[in-house]
């Protein structure tokens, strides 16, 4: 049943199915605000009623979907097009409407006046706003509907991972709890961090460089606004450090677990701060730990992880935990000397 509803979900939230669903609501629509002239079309009049609406309906819908793309002169270019066609659209449909069309035997109003291109002028923005409006409806149901998909498919993935005995339990399970409570869902670097998280669990063991692990670090410490975060001594940081390879998710471990013990407010401070001392490189986590969240707390994770840098690091890495109430911290320390490079 699952798998059916993913797949149906899928479906429905392709893009192009998504257009040919804005555009069948738009031709609708455009029908029932004509329901008066029914009886005198033929396939001809249709098209010609209804052509130049779809036209400006697939035209908003892809300049939409370039401006989420494009940089940012082709964004002005866009803006600037769009800007035009609103201004030149009324001198566009007066020509189509009372010229072109009764020049090709089709006919929709009557004489020209100046009460008539008064109302005319109104039922312009009109449908120039709806079609804009329609347009935004759709993409925004792609964008919600398309970033929840890819969720809930990425979700399956970590939890298949989870059961494999590939990764922490907690650290999954609590990571899309605290995803899903900030609401940060729609944001591709939250989706990019998954698919980083995912791509770890394949092995526990894999080594990434230090510039990963602090990128997807700020990217996780950016979905909280209940906590305060300090980022300090990146500047001590030489090129040839960012080279150098940890455990993957080491850093985001500790995050979360600092997270899922330290108290939300502004009592719920997390440093993190690089330093280095006679050329060794240390880099250290601090958070306040709050009483009721720390009830639970094994130190099992953090058991593991020094396992794990026992056996893939063995005498290059130290790891030291350190807890004096309310205050816990721990600190990695690079052992091997690197020079600054000029």
């Amino acid at each position: 049943m699952e798998d059916r509803r993913t797949k149906i979900t899928q479906f429905f939230t392709r893009r192009y199915i998504l257009f040919f669903i804005g555009t069948g609501f738009l031709l609708l629509l455009l029908l029932k605000m004509n329901i008066q002239v029914w009886h005198r079309l033929t396939m001809r009049h249709l098209l010609a009623l209804t052509g130049p609406y779809l036209f400006s309906f697939a035209m908003y819908w892809l300049a939409i979907n370039l401006l989420q793309l494009s940089s940012i002169y082709l964004k002005l270019v866009i803006l600037l097009v769009l800007g035009c066609w609103q201004y030149l659209s009324i001198d566009f449909w007066v020509y189509y409407t009372y010229s072109w069309l009764p020049a090709h035997g089709i006919s929709f109003a009557g004489k020209l006046t100046d009460y008539h291109l008064m109302q005319f002028h109104n039922r312009i923005m009109v449908g120039n706003l709806l079609v804009l409006g329609t347009a935004l409806i759709v993409h925004s149901v792609f964008r919600n509907c398309s970033y929840w998909l890819r969720f809930q498919l990425l979700t399956i993935e970590l939890d298949a991972g989870r059961l494999a005995g590939r990764l922490s339990k907690h650290f999954v399970k609590e990571w899309i709890k605290i995803v899903q409570h900030n609401k940060v869902l729609h944001r591709n670097d939250t989706l990019e961090l998954f698919r980083y998280i995912i791509a770890v669990t394949a092995n526990r063991k894999v080594k990434v460089a230090i510039a990963e692990e602090w990128k997807q670090l700020k990217v996780m410490a950016s979905c909280f606004t209940d906590r305060l975060m300090l980022f300090k001594g990146e500047e001590v940081l030489f090129a040839t450090d960012w080279s150098r390879s940890i455990i993957a998710a080491s850093m985001l471990s500790w995050f979360e677990n600092a997270l899922n013990y330290s108290p939300r407010g502004a009592q719920g401070q997390i440093i993190m701060e690089w330093t280095r001392v006679d050329g060794q490189l240390h880099f250290q986590m601090i958070n306040y730990v709050s009483g009721k969240r720390s009830a639970g707390h094994t130190g099992v994770g953090n058991k593991l992880l020094q396992e794990l840098f026992d056996a893939v690091l063995p005498g290059t890495y130290r790891i030291e935990y350190r807890e004096q109430n309310p205050i816990f911290s721990v600190q990695l320390t690079l052992l091997q000397n690197y020079r600054k490079v000029i």
